[in-house]
């Protein structure tokens, strides 16, 4: 089952970066429709909110596939960080989507040493071996 989760080296198929890049541009896209919307009270939310579900989803998949060291990583536990604050997104709205894209960005860009850091299991479990 280790081998599974965890595989040494980490999983990797060709074309995986452009596919990621694509995913993370429709990320951000239906995020900010979805930020926009919830700001100006317009009634188009709700779509836009699951386009951004959606495709999040998406690249939460592709990183699993690589390994499930994503979850034990930084970026994994801001990733669920981000998820279970949606859960107060009807109470907070606007305020919270902005929070959320605010976090988003600060660690997306941070350096890569501080994204893959594995956080649990470290020493038994080996971070990605992509950077995108």
């Amino acid at each position: 089952m280790r081998a599974i989760l965890f595989p040494d080296p980490p999983r990797a198929f060709p074309g995986r970066r452009l596919v990621k890049i694509v995913l993370r541009g429709a990320h951000v896209v239906c995020a900010a429709f979805c930020l926009g919307a919830y700001a100006f009270d317009l009634s188009e939310r709700v779509p836009w909110l699951l386009a951004a579900v959606v495709s999040g989803s998406l690249i939460v998949l592709l990183d699993l596939h690589e390994s499930a060291a994503f979850l034990l990583e930084v970026r994994g536990f801001v990733v669920l960080a981000k998820v279970l604050s949606l859960a107060f997104l009807p109470a907070s709205g606007a305020w919270l989507l902005a929070a959320i894209v605010f976090v988003s960005v600060v660690s997306s860009h941070a350096p890569s040493s501080v994204r893959h850091r594995v956080l649990l299991g470290r020493g038994r479990v080996r971070p990605a071996a992509t950077r995108g």
